[in-house]
């Protein structure tokens, strides 16, 4: 027997962002859904595991070239900019919601420290799978971890977001998984050449329609596909 499915309880909401309305309204506005570790902010070695990985403090969040810079950009352009991230540290029993908390905002300071706000953030606390130190409550199979689309559906009915309109950005597959199964357009950030790893996203259904190497093509892409659908 499987793991019961979980809603969407884990999800938190940004720090910094204004009220947000839980009423249903029609689906006008557009948004960037993004990705954090690895696309936000850079992914750390971690000595204790011997593996890169997200930050587990917050004096260890650096951002990523463009980060601050790609959110003012997609904002002048008329986007919500939704932070949506997994965050599997805390049932692995690795990570505290706690410090998860002085992370984010760490991040938050940063960002803000350039011009930078995002609108809401939103992330899973869950994993499929106990762990040593594992937290009993938060292993489940669930709607929120991506590659399940489950985040960006929340974000999207607590903004009226038309997702497709909307934008999925990460530096990983899930990510394009979940945007796809959204309905989102998808940008995939990476370093590899698409030609290396095309075959292996067309067998995990996760190509995405744009790729760029950083924040600051994908800008670029955004700004001009949005130019064109504006023409």
């Amino acid at each position: 027997m499987g793991w019961p499915r979980m809603g969407l309880g884990g999800m938190a909401l940004g720090w910094g962002a204004g009220r947000t309305s839980m009423k249903t309204e029609p689906p006008v506005r557009r948004a960037v859904f993004i990705d954090r570790d690895g696309t936000l902010n850079e992914l750390i070695y971690s000595e204790e595991h011997g593996i890169v990985d997200s930050p587990h403090r917050a004096e260890d969040v650096r951002l990523v070239p463009g980060a601050a810079e790609f959110i003012i950009g997609v904002k002048a352009l008329g986007y919500l900019v939704i932070v949506v991230t997994n965050q599997p540290g805390i049932a692995k029993g690795s990570l505290t919601t706690d410090e998860l908390q002085r992370i984010n905002r760490r991040l938050e300071s940063l960002l803000a420290q350039r011009g930078a706000r995002w609108d809401e953030l939103l992330y899973c606390p869950h994993h499929p799978r106990m762990h040593a130190r594992g937290v009993t409550e938060f292993v489940a199979q669930c709607d929120c971890r991506k590659p399940e689309p489950g985040l960006i559906l929340e974000g999207a009915r607590r903004h009226a977001v038309d997702l497709s309109r909307s934008w999925m950005v990460g530096d990983g597959i899930s990510d394009v998984q979940a945007g796809r199964r959204a309905g989102c357009r998808t940008l995939l950030v990476t370093r590899l050449k698409i030609e290396t790893i095309e075959r292996f996203l067309s067998l995990e259904e996760a190509t995405p329609d744009y790729t760029a190497t950083d924040l600051f093509a994908a800008l670029r892409i955004i700004r001009d596909v949005t130019a064109d659908s504006s023409g």
